[in-house]
């Protein structure tokens, strides 16, 4: 409890953070460290994280909504590219979603496929680790990386344990986002929904890419992907 008369203090550590290194691939390889990042919503006051292997990125994708940005934006140093990229308003906290994840999941392909799509020229031509964020780094986030990950020929089943990972982080996540709101006594309030990981969720998003005509390639290819991008992306993430 804060003493009297003491503001309170957020907390400055990401909760949600982490490379996505060391998966395994369909023919036999991994991902490489220091390639992509995955996290919740980065604060400009937060201190620099020990446990990924080059900080700050290079490159950022925000994919929060205008909304959250204006609410809550990360001043990062100039060497660091950021691209606001929103993805799905309705994945936002505060915002009640239609329906259960699975079914949130469901509105994020449908109506942002070609925004995901077009993080394979994103991620293909970073020259420096690349963090994908949106608020909590479990919606938006896990759809999107699922399929850069897919499109890496990542295991499937390792496309959703990665996701899993998320679950012992969401007891941070949320001490995170409490200390944010005490600090700022306000923000939009928050359903359960934000802090769980169902598994189901993300194996529909897994088995609705890999079983379309040409597979992960072939979904972000349809909707806007480069051939040249997609061939780099998987160059560059795989050892």
């Amino acid at each position: 409890m804060n003493e009297p008369g003491t503001a309170a203090r957020p907390i400055t550590t990401l909760a949600n953070l982490r490379d996505v290194a060391g998966l395994p691939t369909e023919d036999g390889g991994v991902t490489r460290p220091g390639v992509l990042y995955r996290s919740d919503a980065p604060r400009t006051d937060d201190t620099a994280p020990v446990h990924v292997l080059s900080w700050p990125p290079r490159v950022v994708v925000d994919l929060r909504s205008h909304r959250e940005l204006a609410r809550s934006r990360c001043e990062w140093p100039d060497r660091t590219t950021v691209h606001h990229h929103p993805l799905h308003d309705d994945a936002a906290p505060g915002v009640t979603p239609p329906g259960d994840l699975p079914e949130l999941y469901d509105l994020i392909l449908d109506s942002g496929a070609a925004r995901i799509a077009a993080l394979i020229s994103l991620v293909a031509h970073a020259d420096g680790p690349v963090l994908i964020h949106c608020a909590a780094g479990k919606d938006r986030t896990g759809v999107a990386v699922a399929a850069l990950l897919l499109a890496a020929g990542v295991n499937p089943e390792a496309v959703v344990a990665d996701y899993l990972a998320t679950a012992p982080n969401m007891p941070a996540l949320r001490q995170r986002w409490a200390s944010i709101r005490a600090a700022a006594s306000d923000g939009p309030p928050l359903g359960e929904h934000w802090f769980e990981t169902p598994e189901p969720a993300i194996v529909a998003v897994v088995e609705r890419i890999i079983t379309v005509r040409g597979g992960p390639v072939g979904w972000l290819r349809d909707h806007g992907a480069d051939d040249t991008d997609l061939h780099r992306w998987r160059e560059r993430i795989r050892a």
